[in-house]
């Protein structure tokens, strides 16, 4: 059974031959009773706040709960984009790599296409040169020929004049 201040306040003992001094055990009765009352009091504001406190405690576990899961998605989410930036880093660099092999490729055909240009070219020179000098031997014989041609004229004409001559005298 649970004493309340007010079960100590009207507690009545019996009175005996050489028992106590009812003024003293009353005096001590209610010095008993308000302390146990005091003590009440302070128990319910201690209960108060150990419920208070109990709900914060409670509420600081969901919030520490909530950040937790919080971390966790923003790291799930930070390696998700770690993942998705290293992915596209290598599909950039593939892309670079295969415009480079392209570029590459198209040099190689432009210089495959130069160096046939060039050697056209020296097939069109030496085809010149060959035209040039077969030219400038055949004008160098018709010069021979008409050098010749000239002085076997003038080689007759020094004759007829000549015979001319001796023919006058």
């Amino acid at each position: 059974m649970r004493l309340s201040p007010l079960d100590i306040q009207s507690q009545q003992f019996r009175s005996k031959l050489k028992g106590l001094d009812p003024r003293e055990v009353e005096n001590f009765l209610e010095m008993a009773a308000s302390e146990f009352e005091e003590l009440i009091r302070e128990n319910g504001k201690l209960k108060e706040k150990l419920a208070r406190l109990s709900n914060q405690y409670e509420e600081l576990k969901q919030r520490e709960q909530t950040l937790m899961e919080t971390m966790m998605t923003a790291q799930k989410i930070t390696e998700d984009m770690k993942v998705s930036a290293r992915k596209e880093a290598e599909i950039i660099l593939k892309e670079a790599e295969l415009k480079a092999e392209k570029m590459i490729e198209d040099s190689h055909r432009k210089l495959a296409m130069i160096n046939d240009q060039i050697v056209e070219v020296k097939r069109i020179r030496a085809q010149f040169e060959i035209a040039v000098k077969a030219a400038a031997q055949s004008h160098l014989k018709m010069l021979e020929i008409t050098t010749e041609a000239l002085e076997a004229e003038i080689g007759r004409e020094e004759k007829v004049k000549y015979l001319v001559s001796k023919e006058k005298e």
